[in-house]
């Protein structure tokens, strides 16, 4: 891997982008309590809030340059 790739936030905040594009697409594909009375899905608000806390995080890790999910977990290891 090329050193601008490593240093792509795509690639460096992959994990919580992940995150957020899975909660996104469950959303789209119609996974919410109020569609599927399944409590598994979470309701849209809860789905949202979910998406915005996320992303939240995520702006301010880039901000200020802290390290990412893969970069915690590494450490630990």
């Amino acid at each position: 891997m090329s050193e601008k790739e490593e240093k792509s936030i795509f690639y460096v905040y992959q994990r919580e982008i992940g995150d957020i594009k899975d909660i996104l697409k469950h959303m789209k594909n119609g996974e919410i309590t109020e569609f599927t009375d399944a409590k598994m899905h979470g309701s849209l608000y809860t789905n949202a809030k979910n998406v915005e806390d996320k992303l939240n995080d995520l702006l301010k890790k880039i901000d200020k340059d802290l390290p990412s999910i893969n970069d915690e977990l590494s450490e630990l290891f």
